[in-house]
């Protein structure tokens, strides 16, 4: 029914549907066995194994996820679209506002994470760097920004620090809403931004990064290998590997020259490829291509 209509029907992925680490399967298995899932009542009611059966279009955020996309569903038009930012409103300076909400950030070398506390964002692996961390720099400070999702994790995550005695190393801002001035303040205060995630679809933290003018070091998942070339745009570290956690850190704390030229060319391919107006023009320009063939297909039948 859907493919008769003259209006497109695109069904958008924003990832984790087919592209799954086995980790994190393995996470999420766990945490259903806790309680009801969801999910399956929810999809029986909205048939939705159909729906990406009927869709003239869909969309994805990652290449990989495309990819087995196009794989197991071979006769539907798969789009990679990624997500985007509004790279305007990185180039208004918000770092005085950042200082005044968090004075602790004041003279000191930010390591600024954003998401949400839980487990699959993985904040606690960065908490267990931070003290080798501080042995070479001394000034540097772990931000942590995001609401906690996760009631054991969260508290389990502060009593960490606690018994590494990180206190003084280590922020929790609890939640900032996306466009908020002291999120994108601390996002341009920071000497970097790290990603330490266990799955990743895409990575949007990275691209507020590179429009803030701030370089970007994440975990090689999915998201982020196809996001970042390695020491042209940023920088990718394995995490059964920290060693290579802490040769990015060194390279952008101690590095000034290769970094700059790091952050010129991802602050460029943000502005080319991921700013808001750019992909609302891609994403236009495909919903009129569906129209037109919606309009020849109903003249030709």
């Amino acid at each position: 029914i859907a493919r008769r209509r003259r209006i497109p029907f695109v069904v958008t992925v924003h990832g984790g549907l087919y592209d799954v680490p086995e980790a994190l399967r393995t996470q999420l298995n766990s945490v259903q066995a806790r309680g009801f899932e969801w999910g399956k009542p929810f999809g029986l009611l909205l048939r939705a194994r159909r729906v990406i059966q009927d869709a003239d279009a869909i969309l994805t955020c990652n290449r990989r996820e495309a990819e087995l996309m196009q794989q197991r569903h071979p006769d539907r038009r798969v789009v990679m679209h990624p997500h985007g930012v509004p790279a305007e409103i990185y180039e208004t300076d918000y770092r005085a506002v950042a200082r005044q909400a968090f004075p602790q950030i004041v003279g000191r070398q930010v390591l600024l994470a954003v998401g949400r506390i839980d487990p699959v964002k993985n904040q606690r692996f960065l908490v267990e760097q931070v003290p080798a961390l501080i042995q070479r720099h001394p000034q540097a400070l772990l931000v942590l920004a995001g609401p906690c999702t996760d009631e054991i994790y969260g508290p389990a995550l502060e009593r960490r620090i606690d018994e590494l005695g990180l206190r003084s190393h280590v922020v929790l801002t609890g939640k900032l809403p996306p466009a908020d001035p002291r999120l994108i303040g601390l996002m341009q205060e920071a000497r970097l931004a790290v990603l330490p995630s266990i799955s990743e679809t895409f990575g949007l933290v990275i691209l507020e990064a590179w429009a803030a003018g701030t370089p970007a070091i994440s975990s090689r998942t999915s998201g982020a290998s196809a996001l970042i070339e390695p020491d042209r745009t940023g920088w990718l570290f394995d995490l059964d590997r920290p060693e290579g956690f802490h040769a990015a850190v060194d390279i952008v704390l101690g590095q000034p020259a290769q970094v700059q030229t790091v952050v010129a060319n991802a602050r460029e391919r943000v502005v080319r490829d991921y700013d808001t107006r750019v992909l609302a023009a891609r994403l236009k320009g495909l919903y009129e291509q569906l129209v037109e063939e919606k309009h020849a297909h109903g003249h030709s039948t």
